[in-house]
């Protein structure tokens, strides 16, 4: 087993700032300007937060440098081994998240929660507790349908079923 005790993402963590900071600058820059006054007033703020960003970018690279990037790398992919069912649980709930964000609006609220609740719960208690799970996915979804719908009058995405 390897040292990694000096391992930190902080040069890692610069670059990313660094280039969030200059594509964000750069949409801020391209914002409609005003007909009347101040041309550049609706810009200076998110350009400000645009220097920012890359200054404290550039402190991190200066400050903690590459080589323990990259020994927090090494360390990530070392331990990927011992840990494959929290990269199984970290990629599956990507994909449900988006099948849920792609069901949202056809399927309708109800159906499409019901089905995220569902396949969550599966992967965090476990599938012999799928009855629980459709259980608490069917209440919940209902319940919150119910409470924005009837009680605050904001409409859900009904779906096929519910229109």
């Amino acid at each position: 087993m390897k040292d990694y005790s000096k391992s930190n993402w902080d040069g890692l963590t610069g670059i990313i700032s660094i280039l969030f900071g200059l594509s964000y600058g750069s949409y801020a820059y391209l914002l409609p300007r005003p007909i009347f006054g101040n041309e550049w007033e609706p810009i200076v703020m998110p350009l400000s937060i645009s220097v920012f960003m890359i200054v404290i970018g550039l402190l991190l690279i200066v400050n903690g440098r590459f080589s323990p990037s990259m020994a927090a790398i090494m360390k990530t992919i070392d331990e990927h081994s011992k840990n494959k069912i929290n990269t199984y649980r970290v990629l599956s709930t990507c994909l449900i998240s988006l099948l849920y964000s792609f069901m949202f609006e056809p399927v309708g609220f109800v159906i499409s929660t019901i089905f995220f609740m569902l396949m969550m719960l599966m992967i965090t208690c476990g599938i012999k507790r799928w009855k629980q799970s459709l259980v608490i996915g069917v209440v919940f979804s209902v319940g919150i349908y119910f409470i924005f719908n009837e009680l605050l009058s904001i409409n859900l995405p009904s779906g096929t079923l519910f229109s």
